[in-house]
């Protein structure tokens, strides 16, 4: 096998290595070699090494979206024969708002246009401005080296492992916009809405179109269409009947923020704000000591958000909290409270869930977990009613006050945001979760958000929080919830605490849909994130710098410039190197030493066993 056949498994392999999942295009061409397409693309390098061993010259795909660690790229054509200058114009786009992407990794395609890659959320789009496309979840791109039709290669235009930035909002507000300068064409949805984002991008078409003033019968028939195009897969008949289409009847223009407020005592809603010119004197307002749901790490009447990482454990935690707090024992946070002490009276519990059925997952869970299940409450997401559930909607204040729950848990955020609220623009979801605040102190709630961390990799904190720092500003508590490198040990980091000091982190597993206690550690996100990065990222590269070295000083001894020279060639970083030859002199593997003085001085390198005598 030549050396040119053995490039693109070469390739194949490190992309899958810093975590990009990777599949076969056909030799020479876009076009998948496998019958699922992108949706085979995997990181598993025995399958790798299969499908690129039976045909060498396969291209190299790289699924985008959470396959590959949150991979968005910007895609810009450079195509005269077909009138397309992607790249000129996003130059105008940038000018015209006087702003910049970050500077980020990139390629230059087979036809001379070029990739932007970003870390971050979006799906796949088409003809933003002419030649722009973007792909996200759903999609996938072309990676270096593989060879265009028209002979060419794709290029990176950077170092390797490439730079890859995160997607801030000039990139996010570049994605959103519909028009080259301006003049908005409306809610254009994306190419493919996978399963998980349907109902919500489905109600957020009706909402568009109820503004354009479309008749209801217009509506449902463009949902359809729209639902047949776009949805993968697309939602059922029944399902449209019950989930989406109740939106169509509802009162879009009295369910936005602030604009209406229901009064329990008259039953009717009042419009308008209250703009009494009474305030309260500090003299005489009351200290109060806060109160805790669950002790240290989770206030009453506020807001907890709870994040992590897809296969966390986030339903099955926030299932052994309902269960505490629904029966009044003591949750797996307070394992070395006393049990006198960490038994409470047992309070109501209210959960909205768009992500798992009531009947088929999530009873049996609370009920392992320990939970009084004549406590909880929910609405079904199948329900005409969830869909009125939102976080500032009338609806929901009626619910907090007939009901008077302890605790209310919403899974995921995303499912209870209005639609005409953008998750990324500065401050919208304050407003949006402001009025959690006051529903607690009135109703004697607390409220438990639970949210997808932020993909992008070597963030911890704040920036875990995916979609919005707001969550994290409005959020009393905010708790991480992430996989340890011991297999099956997950931990929940303490991360924000605005009425204490930060509590221990606890270790735990979860087996048979329990949540089984292992234990405390100092460790906070940030340690087990710079952890991973490490195992996933840099120690990968390391140990690719240590073979290459045992394999370049196999034949004797090597001046280091020429192995220096020889690894960049090769791709490998000069940390990588640097670390990587500290590694194997620690491992008594190799030994360098000088020969001469001054210019004319000399440095060399060779395997420790072939020196001729101890250096």
């Amino acid at each position: 096998m030549s050396l040119e056949n053995n490039v693109m498994k070469q390739w194949a392999i490190k992309y899958a290595t810093l975590g990009f999942a990777v599949f076969p295009l056909k030799p020479r061409s876009k076009a998948p070699a496998t019958s699922n397409g992108f949706k085979s693309a995997t990181t598993d390098l025995q399958q790798i090494n299969t499908w690129w061993d039976s045909t060498p010259l396969y291209n190299i795909g790289i699924a985008t979206g959470a396959a590959s660690r949150g991979l968005l790229v910007l895609d810009l054509d450079e195509d005269d024969k077909n009138n397309k200058h992607g790249p000129e114009e996003v130059r105008k786009w940038l000018a015209q708002r006087k702003t910049d992407f970050p500077r980020t990794a990139m390629v230059k395609t087979g036809r001379g246009g070029i990739h932007m890659l970003y870390y971050g959320r979006g799906g796949n789009r088409s003809n933003l401005l002419s030649g722009v496309d973007v792909r996200g979840e759903g999609g996938y791109i072309v990676a270096p080296p593989s060879v265009h039709p028209n002979g060419n290669t794709y290029e990176w235009l950077c170092p390797f492992p490439p730079p890859i930035a995160a997607a801030n909002e000039t990139v996010y507000d570049f994605i959103r916009q519909t028009d080259s300068f301006g003049g908005s064409r409306g809610l254009q949805l994306e190419l493919s809405i996978p399963e998980g984002q349907r109902t919500d991008a489905m109600i957020k078409l009706i909402g568009s179109l109820k503004s354009k003033g479309l008749s209801d019968e217009a509506i449902l028939a463009a949902v359809r269409t729209e639902n047949e195009k776009r949805c993968y897969p697309p939602l059922t008949d029944r399902e449209l009947e019950r989930q989406i289409f109740p939106a169509v009847y509802r009162g879009w223009r009295e369910e936005r923020p602030y604009k209406a407020r229901f009064n329990s005592e008259t039953g009717s809603f009042q419009r308008g704000r209250n703009n009494s010119l009474d305030m309260a004197v500090m003299d005489k307002v009351e200290e109060k000591q806060p109160e805790w749901l669950i002790p240290g790490y989770a206030p009453r009447y506020q807001i907890t958000s709870l994040a992590g990482d897809g296969g966390s454990g986030k339903t099955t935690v926030w299932c052994a909290i309902a269960a505490a707090v629904s029966s009044g024992g003591g949750s797996f946070l307070e394992y070395y409270t006393p049990e006198d002490w960490a038994k409470r009276k047992p309070e109501k519990v209210m959960f909205f869930s768009a992500e798992d059925s009531y009947e088929y997952t999530l009873k049996r869970r609370l009920r392992k977990n320990g939970a009084n299940l004549a406590n909880i409450l929910s609405i079904d997401v199948a329900d005409d009613r969830f869909q009125d559930v939102k976080f500032n909607s009338p609806y929901l204040e009626r619910l907090l006050d007939y009901h008077r729950p302890a605790l209310c848990v919403f899974d995921p955020i995303q499912a209870f945001v209005p639609p005409d609220i953008r998750m990324g623009d500065r401050n919208a979801m304050r407003s949006c979760l402001a009025p959690l605040i006051g529903y607690g102190e009135k109703y004697g709630t607390s409220f438990l958000i639970v949210e997808h961390a932020n993909k992008q990799s070597g963030v911890w904190g704040r920036k875990r929080i995916a979609d919005s720092a707001d969550i994290w500003d409005i959020s009393r508590s905010v708790l991480m919830l992430g996989n340890t490198n011991e297999a099956g040990v997950r931990y929940l980091t303490h991360e924000k605490s605005n009425y204490g000091p930060l509590e221990e982190t606890v270790l735990f597993t979860i087996e048979d849909e329990k949540v089984v206690f292992k234990g405390h550690t100092t460790k906070r996100d940030r340690d087990f994130v710079v952890e991973e990065s490490f195992n996933t990222r840099q120690k990968p590269q390391r140990d690719e710098a240590k073979n290459f070295i045992l394999d370049f000083l196999k034949d004797g001894e090597k001046e280091v410039s020429e192995l220096d020279e020889m690894a960049l060639a090769m791709g490998i970083t000069k940390n990588a190197l640097k670390n990587a030859k500290t590694d194997l002199r620690t491992e008594r593997k190799i030994k360098t030493w000088s020969i001469g003085y001054g210019e004319s001085k000399k440095y060399f390198i060779s395997l420790l066993e072939a020196l001729p005598y101890s250096q």
